[in-house]
């Protein structure tokens, strides 16, 4: 007896593809420890543009998403996306005790986190 099997077609030459936030994830998990958000994020961003063909505000998005996913992981604080707006951002504490961030808060933050080197700035492009 003998066992015949099918051609598994065009796909059968791919090598299996990570979708874009397993493969940030898995880059900032394998590359990235010990580097400033900045420098992790920029990293992150040029690998999934070089290796998965993204176009550069896909692949930061994707690199931020992956990045903040393993930042919170063991945190009991999560972000309230039904209570939130696009005016305020409403943080939850483990007891579910509501904490606001305003536009300005966040304004504010960005000022601070870019006067201590930690901010990536992107040059304005159009929302994709």
């Amino acid at each position: 007896m003998t066992i015949t099997t099918l051609s598994a077609g065009p796909r059968a030459r791919q090598l299996p593809q990570l979708d874009p936030k397993n493969a940030a994830t898995g880059y900032l998990l394998r590359y990235c420890r010990g580097l400033n958000r900045r420098e992790a994020l920029e990293n992150c961003t040029h690998f999934l543009m070089s290796e998965h063909a993204m176009p550069e505000a896909k692949a930061e998005l994707a690199a931020i998403h992956a990045s903040a996913e393993l930042e919170s992981l063991n945190h009991v604080a999560w972000l309230d996306l039904e209570s939130s707006t696009e005016h305020v951002v409403v943080l939850r504490t483990a007891g579910g005790l509501p904490i606001s961030f305003t536009v300005g808060d966040l304004l504010a933050t960005r000022e601070q986190a870019r006067d201590r080197g930690a901010l990536r700035v992107v040059r304005s492009r159009p929302l994709q």
